[in-house]
């Protein structure tokens, strides 16, 4: 059952007082889905938007080519599509649930009185666009700069879950095949770049990772020592 808890973890909601969020439950429409479920497609109107409770999704574009190039890849807390009510136009790229999600979405008209009735709610998407930006200059810039064995270790860091302040052990969030995708590589090439961080103390078993020291590796990154173990 939705809860104001789960809508007050998104930044877009973040700011909204109780009676806010309380009107704003029966207004959205939650539901659960499994992976591979898509939820728009690229060229469809833009009519609602989005927030993960739980579970990720991907935004990508499709290739001439048949090759997916994964735009950003979203996890609990998070909001997509927001700003796409007000361009009036179609969706610039597709959606899917890359792993099992429980989502709540609001409609185009909800959400504009929604906007009309709280100005706070204007301030959260500013905020949420603004960390959506954030973000995509962050990997836009570990794309151009960072060896393919440095943005694995990156990703790898962000996923530990305490803090990087002790050994940790960790499912993967989701498929490697999409982490690739994210990170700009093929799969094969972040296979062998995993195995070469092996010297800087991590060990994978399937898709469990453990890291023995997340500051010595942070360290390892700072420094550039990584670059030199990196290939494809």
């Amino acid at each position: 059952m939705l809860a104001a808890d789960d809508l007050r973890a998104a930044t877009l909601f973040s700011r909204l007082s109780d009676r806010e969020i309380d009107a704003l439950i029966p207004i959205v429409r939650e539901q659960t889905l499994a992976k591979g479920t898509p939820l728009f497609h690229e060229g469809e109107p833009m009519d609602r938007l989005y927030l993960v409770i739980s579970g990720w999704v991907t935004l990508f574009r499709d290739t001439n080519t048949g090759q997916r190039v994964v735009i950003r890849v979203f996890g609990p807390g998070e909001t997509l599509a927001e700003a796409a009510l007000f361009l009036d136009s179609a969706f610039p790229a597709s959606g899917e649930v890359a792993e099992d999600a429980r989502l709540v979405s609001i409609d185009r008209a909800a959400f504009e009185r929604l906007l009309a009735a709280s100005p706070r709610v204007a301030t959260g998407m500013i905020a949420s666009l603004a960390m959506h930006l954030r973000a995509l200059t962050v990997e836009v810039e570990q794309l151009k700069t960072r060896t393919a064995t440095e943005r694995i270790a990156a990703f790898l860091l962000t996923c530990c879950p305490n803090g990087r302040k002790a050994r940790s052990t960790f499912e993967l969030p989701y498929d490697k095949s999409l982490i690739a995708q994210r990170l700009g590589m093929q799969p094969e090439s972040l296979s062998r770049n995993l195995a070469k961080l092996g010297c800087h103390g991590i060990s994978i078993d399937r898709n469990r990772v453990t890291i023995d020291d997340p500051k010595v590796l942070e360290n390892a990154l700072g420094s550039g020592t990584l670059g030199r173990l990196s290939s494809g």
